[in-house]
Protein backbone atom coordinates (compact mmCIF):
# COMPACT_ATOMS: atom_id res chain seq x y z
CA UNK A 1 0.00 0.00 0.00
CA UNK A 2 2.97 2.42 0.58
CA UNK A 3 4.48 1.93 -2.61
CA UNK A 4 1.23 2.20 -4.57
CA UNK A 5 0.70 5.57 -2.21
CA UNK A 6 4.44 6.66 -2.93
CA UNK A 7 3.74 5.84 -6.84
CA UNK A 8 1.10 7.85 -7.26
CA UNK A 9 2.74 11.05 -5.92
CA UNK A 10 6.07 10.60 -7.70
CA UNK A 11 3.97 10.54 -10.96
CA UNK A 12 1.59 13.60 -9.68
CA UNK A 13 5.34 15.24 -8.96
CA UNK A 14 6.46 14.09 -12.41
CA UNK A 15 3.20 15.77 -14.03
CA UNK A 16 3.96 19.29 -11.86
CA UNK A 17 7.14 19.68 -13.13
CA UNK A 18 7.03 18.79 -17.15
CA UNK A 19 3.14 19.49 -17.70
CA UNK A 20 2.11 22.53 -15.68
CA UNK A 21 3.42 24.97 -17.79
CA UNK A 22 2.17 23.89 -20.81
CA UNK A 23 -1.32 23.45 -18.95
CA UNK A 24 -0.95 27.18 -17.94
CA UNK A 25 -0.38 28.22 -21.56
CA UNK A 26 -3.90 27.45 -22.28
CA UNK A 27 -5.10 28.70 -19.84
CA UNK A 28 -7.21 32.30 -20.40
CA UNK A 29 -5.43 35.60 -19.85
CA UNK A 30 -7.20 37.19 -17.63
CA UNK A 31 -8.79 40.74 -19.46
CA UNK A 32 -10.60 43.68 -18.71
CA UNK A 33 -13.58 43.64 -21.05
CA UNK A 34 -14.83 47.44 -22.81
CA UNK A 35 -18.98 46.57 -23.84
CA UNK A 36 -19.62 50.32 -25.34
CA UNK A 37 -22.19 52.23 -27.59
CA UNK A 38 -22.29 55.01 -30.35
CA UNK A 39 -25.53 57.22 -30.79
CA UNK A 40 -25.91 58.59 -34.00
CA UNK A 41 -28.51 61.12 -35.10
CA UNK A 42 -32.43 59.38 -35.67
CA UNK A 43 -32.55 58.36 -39.02
CA UNK A 44 -28.92 57.31 -39.64
CA UNK A 45 -27.01 53.94 -39.16
CA UNK A 46 -23.72 53.72 -37.77
CA UNK A 47 -22.29 51.44 -40.29
CA UNK A 48 -18.28 51.92 -40.96
CA UNK A 49 -17.53 53.34 -37.73
CA UNK A 50 -14.20 52.27 -36.05
CA UNK A 51 -13.21 52.88 -32.20
CA UNK A 52 -9.89 52.91 -31.87
CA UNK A 53 -7.46 53.24 -28.72
CA UNK A 54 -5.05 56.14 -28.28
CA UNK A 55 -1.46 54.55 -27.54
CA UNK A 56 -2.47 51.72 -29.44
CA UNK A 57 -4.63 51.72 -32.63
CA UNK A 58 -3.56 47.57 -33.02
CA UNK A 59 -6.55 47.15 -30.68
CA UNK A 60 -9.67 48.25 -32.65
CA UNK A 61 -13.18 47.37 -33.28
CA UNK A 62 -16.21 48.36 -35.66
CA UNK A 63 -19.33 49.14 -34.44
CA UNK A 64 -22.65 46.86 -35.51
CA UNK A 65 -26.21 48.29 -36.95
CA UNK A 66 -26.73 48.93 -33.29
CA UNK A 67 -23.96 51.30 -32.65
CA UNK A 68 -22.71 48.74 -30.01
CA UNK A 69 -18.74 47.49 -30.16
CA UNK A 70 -16.59 45.05 -27.38
CA UNK A 71 -13.07 45.58 -26.97
CA UNK A 72 -10.85 43.87 -24.59
CA UNK A 73 -7.53 45.28 -22.30
CA UNK A 74 -4.63 43.01 -21.06
CA UNK A 75 -3.99 45.59 -18.31
CA UNK A 76 -6.27 47.49 -15.87
CA UNK A 77 -6.25 51.35 -16.67
CA UNK A 78 -8.07 54.31 -18.27
CA UNK A 79 -8.11 54.30 -21.69
CA UNK A 80 -9.05 56.91 -24.50
CA UNK A 81 -11.47 55.25 -26.71
CA UNK A 82 -11.62 57.59 -30.19
CA UNK A 83 -14.69 56.94 -32.74
CA UNK A 84 -14.24 57.73 -36.88
CA UNK A 85 -16.36 57.07 -39.71
CA UNK A 86 -16.85 58.45 -42.89
CA UNK A 87 -20.63 60.23 -42.49
CA UNK A 88 -20.15 61.52 -38.95
CA UNK A 89 -17.86 64.09 -36.72
CA UNK A 90 -15.07 62.30 -35.26
CA UNK A 91 -15.91 61.33 -31.73
CA UNK A 92 -14.00 59.85 -27.99
CA UNK A 93 -15.28 58.71 -24.78
CA UNK A 94 -12.62 57.92 -21.78
CA UNK A 95 -12.93 54.68 -19.67
CA UNK A 96 -11.68 53.20 -16.71
CA UNK A 97 -10.92 49.25 -17.62
CA UNK A 98 -10.67 46.64 -14.94
CA UNK A 99 -9.05 43.33 -15.37
CA UNK A 100 -11.99 40.71 -15.03
CA UNK A 101 -14.49 43.22 -14.99
CA UNK A 102 -16.67 44.32 -17.81
CA UNK A 103 -17.05 47.91 -17.77
CA UNK A 104 -19.67 50.38 -19.78
CA UNK A 105 -18.72 53.87 -20.76
CA UNK A 106 -20.65 56.66 -21.48
CA UNK A 107 -21.91 56.06 -25.15
CA UNK A 108 -19.95 58.31 -27.84
CA UNK A 109 -22.25 60.72 -29.74
CA UNK A 110 -21.56 61.24 -33.24
CA UNK A 111 -23.06 64.21 -35.19
CA UNK A 112 -23.32 64.28 -38.87
CA UNK A 113 -20.96 65.75 -40.96
CA UNK A 114 -21.56 69.35 -42.27
CA UNK A 115 -21.19 70.09 -46.12
CA UNK A 116 -18.00 71.51 -46.48
CA UNK A 117 -16.45 71.78 -42.98
CA UNK A 118 -14.42 69.02 -41.43
CA UNK A 119 -13.73 68.54 -37.51
CA UNK A 120 -10.23 66.74 -36.33
CA UNK A 121 -8.99 65.95 -33.38
CA UNK A 122 -5.64 64.58 -32.00
CA UNK A 123 -4.46 63.50 -28.37
CA UNK A 124 -1.34 64.06 -26.06
CA UNK A 125 -1.47 59.88 -25.96
CA UNK A 126 -0.65 59.14 -29.49
CA UNK A 127 1.85 62.11 -29.27
CA UNK A 128 3.55 62.42 -25.67
CA UNK A 129 5.96 65.00 -26.43
CA UNK A 130 3.54 67.74 -28.66
CA UNK A 131 3.96 70.81 -27.13
CA UNK A 132 1.25 72.03 -30.12
CA UNK A 133 -0.18 70.35 -32.87
CA UNK A 134 -1.38 71.32 -36.06
CA UNK A 135 -3.26 69.92 -39.53
CA UNK A 136 -1.40 70.20 -42.81
CA UNK A 137 -3.31 69.78 -46.06
CA UNK A 138 -2.01 67.65 -49.03
CA UNK A 139 -4.63 67.54 -51.32
CA UNK A 140 -6.55 69.83 -52.11
CA UNK A 141 -3.88 72.53 -49.90
CA UNK A 142 -5.58 75.56 -48.18
CA UNK A 143 -4.84 79.41 -48.37
CA UNK A 144 -3.38 78.77 -45.23
CA UNK A 145 -1.79 75.01 -45.40
CA UNK A 146 -1.23 73.96 -41.93
CA UNK A 147 -3.57 75.42 -39.26
CA UNK A 148 -3.12 75.14 -35.32
CA UNK A 149 -5.20 72.84 -33.78
CA UNK A 150 -6.74 73.70 -30.19
CA UNK A 151 -7.24 73.07 -26.48
CA UNK A 152 -8.90 75.90 -25.49
CA UNK A 153 -13.03 74.29 -25.65
CA UNK A 154 -13.29 76.50 -28.69
CA UNK A 155 -13.08 76.30 -32.75
CA UNK A 156 -13.66 72.37 -32.47
CA UNK A 157 -12.18 71.85 -29.04
CA UNK A 158 -14.32 69.82 -27.02
CA UNK A 159 -13.08 70.24 -23.35
CA UNK A 160 -10.23 72.89 -22.37
CA UNK A 161 -6.97 71.19 -20.90
CA UNK A 162 -7.44 67.14 -21.45
CA UNK A 163 -4.95 66.92 -23.91
CA UNK A 164 -7.24 66.41 -26.45
CA UNK A 165 -6.64 68.98 -29.12
CA UNK A 166 -9.35 70.10 -31.82
CA UNK A 167 -10.10 71.76 -34.68
CA UNK A 168 -12.72 72.79 -37.07
CA UNK A 169 -12.40 73.93 -41.15
CA UNK A 170 -15.00 75.39 -42.54
CA UNK A 171 -15.48 76.12 -46.53
CA UNK A 172 -13.55 72.75 -47.17
CA UNK A 173 -14.24 71.46 -50.90
CA UNK A 174 -16.68 68.54 -50.90
CA UNK A 175 -14.71 65.04 -51.55
CA UNK A 176 -11.51 63.13 -49.70
CA UNK A 177 -9.70 65.77 -48.18
CA UNK A 178 -6.13 64.35 -47.50
CA UNK A 179 -4.06 65.48 -44.39
CA UNK A 180 -1.13 65.37 -41.94
CA UNK A 181 -0.54 65.98 -38.55
CA UNK A 182 2.20 68.17 -37.47
CA UNK A 183 3.61 68.23 -33.50
CA UNK A 184 5.76 70.17 -32.23
CA UNK A 185 7.94 69.71 -29.28
CA UNK A 186 8.87 71.96 -26.72
CA UNK A 187 12.81 72.77 -28.57
CA UNK A 188 10.31 73.63 -31.43
CA UNK A 189 11.24 70.77 -33.54
CA UNK A 190 8.28 69.81 -35.88
CA UNK A 191 7.12 66.20 -36.85
CA UNK A 192 4.96 65.33 -39.40
CA UNK A 193 2.99 62.06 -39.46
CA UNK A 194 0.19 60.05 -40.45
CA UNK A 195 -3.04 60.38 -38.03
CA UNK A 196 -3.35 57.17 -36.29
CA UNK A 197 -6.89 57.25 -36.20
CA UNK A 198 -7.78 58.41 -39.93
CA UNK A 199 -10.67 57.35 -41.31
CA UNK A 200 -8.95 55.98 -44.33
CA UNK A 201 -5.66 56.46 -46.54
CA UNK A 202 -5.04 57.63 -49.81
CA UNK A 203 -1.24 57.73 -51.35
CA UNK A 204 -0.39 57.03 -48.01
CA UNK A 205 -1.69 59.98 -46.73
CA UNK A 206 -4.56 59.96 -44.30
CA UNK A 207 -7.94 61.10 -45.47
CA UNK A 208 -11.03 62.49 -43.99
CA UNK A 209 -14.42 62.74 -46.27
CA UNK A 210 -16.31 66.44 -46.42
CA UNK A 211 -19.86 65.69 -47.71
CA UNK A 212 -21.54 67.17 -50.65
CA UNK A 213 -24.42 68.86 -49.89
CA UNK A 214 -28.35 67.87 -50.73
CA UNK A 215 -29.26 70.95 -50.80
CA UNK A 216 -33.29 72.27 -50.04
CA UNK A 217 -34.43 75.66 -50.09
CA UNK A 218 -36.87 77.55 -47.75
CA UNK A 219 -38.26 80.67 -48.89
CA UNK A 220 -39.94 83.47 -46.50
CA UNK A 221 -40.32 86.78 -45.10
CA UNK A 222 -39.16 89.06 -41.60
CA UNK A 223 -41.42 91.61 -40.19
CA UNK A 224 -40.78 93.85 -37.08
CA UNK A 225 -42.13 96.11 -34.97
CA UNK A 226 -40.38 98.85 -36.84
CA UNK A 227 -41.06 100.74 -40.05
CA UNK A 228 -39.09 102.03 -42.71
CA UNK A 229 -36.13 99.02 -42.28
CA UNK A 230 -33.97 97.84 -44.78
CA UNK A 231 -33.39 94.45 -43.40
CA UNK A 232 -30.55 93.65 -45.80
CA UNK A 233 -28.24 93.76 -41.85
CA UNK A 234 -30.11 90.91 -40.86
CA UNK A 235 -27.96 87.64 -41.32
CA UNK A 236 -29.63 84.00 -41.45
CA UNK A 237 -27.86 80.90 -40.18
CA UNK A 238 -28.12 77.38 -39.94
CA UNK A 239 -26.16 74.45 -38.32
CA UNK A 240 -23.55 76.26 -35.63
CA UNK A 241 -23.36 78.73 -39.34
CA UNK A 242 -21.90 77.09 -41.61
CA UNK A 243 -24.37 78.12 -44.20
CA UNK A 244 -25.29 82.04 -43.54
CA UNK A 245 -26.51 84.93 -46.06
CA UNK A 246 -27.97 88.01 -45.45
CA UNK A 247 -31.90 89.10 -46.31
CA UNK A 248 -32.68 91.48 -48.99
CA UNK A 249 -34.07 94.83 -48.11
CA UNK A 250 -37.52 93.81 -47.79
CA UNK A 251 -37.14 91.40 -45.49
CA UNK A 252 -37.44 88.34 -47.97
CA UNK A 253 -34.96 85.01 -48.27
CA UNK A 254 -34.46 82.12 -50.26
CA UNK A 255 -32.20 79.68 -48.16
CA UNK A 256 -30.50 76.52 -48.85
CA UNK A 257 -30.59 74.44 -46.72
CA UNK A 258 -29.40 70.36 -45.84
CA UNK A 259 -31.06 67.89 -43.92
CA UNK A 260 -34.01 65.89 -44.08
CA UNK A 261 -35.93 66.14 -41.01
CA UNK A 262 -35.92 68.90 -38.14
CA UNK A 263 -33.56 71.80 -38.71
CA UNK A 264 -33.31 75.57 -37.61
CA UNK A 265 -32.99 78.99 -39.36
CA UNK A 266 -31.49 81.56 -37.04
CA UNK A 267 -31.77 85.23 -37.53
CA UNK A 268 -29.67 87.81 -36.15
CA UNK A 269 -28.72 91.39 -36.14
CA UNK A 270 -27.56 93.97 -33.88
CA UNK A 271 -30.97 95.78 -33.64
CA UNK A 272 -33.12 92.56 -33.30
CA UNK A 273 -33.49 90.26 -30.83
CA UNK A 274 -32.04 86.55 -31.69
CA UNK A 275 -34.84 84.52 -33.53
CA UNK A 276 -34.42 81.07 -33.69
CA UNK A 277 -37.57 79.36 -36.01
CA UNK A 278 -37.31 75.57 -36.44
CA UNK A 279 -38.43 73.85 -39.59
CA UNK A 280 -39.06 70.87 -40.95
CA UNK A 281 -37.51 69.26 -43.87
CA UNK A 282 -38.07 66.11 -43.87
CA UNK A 283 -40.57 65.57 -46.83
CA UNK A 284 -40.03 68.46 -48.89
CA UNK A 285 -37.49 69.96 -51.25
CA UNK A 286 -38.97 73.69 -51.51
CA UNK A 287 -40.36 74.97 -47.78
CA UNK A 288 -42.50 78.66 -47.97
CA UNK A 289 -42.54 79.61 -44.40
CA UNK A 290 -45.15 82.09 -42.89
CA UNK A 291 -43.89 85.15 -42.16
CA UNK A 292 -41.78 85.59 -39.08
CA UNK A 293 -41.30 88.52 -36.42
CA UNK A 294 -38.67 90.42 -35.17
CA UNK A 295 -38.44 92.06 -31.70
CA UNK A 296 -36.69 95.03 -31.91
CA UNK A 297 -33.78 95.47 -28.95
CA UNK A 298 -35.30 97.63 -25.95
CA UNK A 299 -32.86 99.78 -23.76
CA UNK A 300 -31.41 97.75 -21.30
CA UNK A 301 -32.44 94.15 -23.06
CA UNK A 302 -30.33 90.93 -23.80
CA UNK A 303 -31.52 87.88 -25.16
CA UNK A 304 -29.49 84.68 -25.98
CA UNK A 305 -30.50 81.28 -27.83
CA UNK A 306 -28.61 77.69 -27.60
CA UNK A 307 -30.06 75.05 -30.27
CA UNK A 308 -29.67 72.15 -28.65
CA UNK A 309 -29.11 69.80 -31.53
CA UNK A 310 -25.81 72.06 -33.03
CA UNK A 311 -23.96 70.00 -30.14
CA UNK A 312 -22.56 66.19 -29.58
CA UNK A 313 -23.78 66.73 -25.96
CA UNK A 314 -26.23 69.08 -24.20
CA UNK A 315 -27.35 68.94 -20.77
CA UNK A 316 -28.57 71.49 -18.55
CA UNK A 317 -26.92 74.56 -20.41
CA UNK A 318 -26.07 77.74 -18.86
CA UNK A 319 -24.82 81.38 -20.54
CA UNK A 320 -21.97 83.26 -18.45
CA UNK A 321 -21.01 86.62 -18.97
CA UNK A 322 -19.77 89.93 -17.62
CA UNK A 323 -23.61 90.63 -17.33
CA UNK A 324 -23.65 87.87 -15.04
CA UNK A 325 -20.95 88.11 -12.97
CA UNK A 326 -19.37 85.19 -14.50
CA UNK A 327 -21.40 82.89 -13.11
CA UNK A 328 -23.58 80.53 -15.02
CA UNK A 329 -27.08 81.26 -15.43
CA UNK A 330 -29.58 77.99 -16.42
CA UNK A 331 -31.09 78.53 -20.21
CA UNK A 332 -34.65 77.11 -20.37
CA UNK A 333 -36.92 75.20 -22.92
CA UNK A 334 -40.19 75.65 -21.01
CA UNK A 335 -41.63 78.88 -22.23
CA UNK A 336 -39.86 80.82 -19.69
CA UNK A 337 -37.54 83.59 -19.42
CA UNK A 338 -37.91 84.70 -22.92
CA UNK A 339 -38.57 81.10 -24.36
CA UNK A 340 -41.14 81.23 -27.40
CA UNK A 341 -41.81 77.65 -27.43
CA UNK A 342 -41.47 74.80 -24.59
CA UNK A 343 -39.66 71.55 -25.91
CA UNK A 344 -38.67 72.87 -29.59
CA UNK A 345 -34.57 72.07 -28.61
CA UNK A 346 -33.95 75.63 -28.49
CA UNK A 347 -33.36 77.14 -25.15
CA UNK A 348 -33.30 80.93 -24.14
CA UNK A 349 -32.74 83.52 -21.56
CA UNK A 350 -34.09 87.34 -21.54
CA UNK A 351 -32.30 89.60 -19.35
CA UNK A 352 -33.40 92.98 -18.40
CA UNK A 353 -31.71 96.20 -16.85
CA UNK A 354 -28.36 95.53 -18.58
CA UNK A 355 -26.08 98.18 -19.16
CA UNK A 356 -25.93 99.74 -22.42
CA UNK A 357 -22.68 98.83 -24.48
CA UNK A 358 -21.04 95.32 -25.79
CA UNK A 359 -21.25 92.28 -23.46
CA UNK A 360 -18.88 89.42 -23.72
CA UNK A 361 -20.57 85.62 -23.05
CA UNK A 362 -20.15 82.09 -23.60
CA UNK A 363 -22.25 78.50 -22.81
CA UNK A 364 -21.55 76.01 -20.78
CA UNK A 365 -23.46 73.23 -22.80
CA UNK A 366 -22.14 70.80 -20.32
CA UNK A 367 -20.70 70.67 -16.50
CA UNK A 368 -17.16 71.00 -18.24
CA UNK A 369 -17.77 72.13 -22.07
CA UNK A 370 -17.68 75.86 -22.42
CA UNK A 371 -18.28 77.19 -26.06
CA UNK A 372 -18.56 80.37 -28.26
CA UNK A 373 -22.28 81.47 -29.70
CA UNK A 374 -22.34 79.94 -33.25
CA UNK A 375 -24.58 82.38 -33.76
CA UNK A 376 -23.26 85.51 -32.47
CA UNK A 377 -22.74 89.34 -33.55
CA UNK A 378 -19.18 89.30 -32.96
CA UNK A 379 -16.83 87.84 -30.94
CA UNK A 380 -13.19 87.59 -29.85
CA UNK A 381 -10.67 84.72 -28.94
CA UNK A 382 -12.55 83.58 -26.07
CA UNK A 383 -16.09 84.91 -25.53
CA UNK A 384 -19.03 85.93 -28.20
CA UNK A 385 -20.45 89.37 -28.07
CA UNK A 386 -23.84 90.87 -28.18
CA UNK A 387 -24.54 94.88 -28.40
CA UNK A 388 -27.53 96.21 -25.84
CA UNK A 389 -29.15 99.48 -26.40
Amino acid sequence: MKKTILAVLMILATICTTGCSTIQHHVAQPVATVTGKVVVPSGQVPTGIKITVAGDTSNSAYVNSYGNYNLEFKESGKYLLMARGENFDPAYVWVDAVVEETTKPEDISMSQKITGEALFIASLIDFPDAKTMSIKSISPTWNQQVVEMNDNGINGDILANDGIFGLRMNNITSGYQQYSIVWTNNDGKETTVKDPHAESTYNNNSTIYIPEAAVKQVKGKVTSDLTGVNYSEVKIATKKGSRTAQLNSDGSYVFAMEGSGREYLVFRSENFHIKVVPVDLSSVNVLELNDTTLASKQSGELRVMLVASDFAKCENPTVVGDFTNWQPYQLYDDGTYGDETAGDGVYTRTFTGIGAGYHQYAFNITENNQVKDPYQESGDSSYSIIQVK
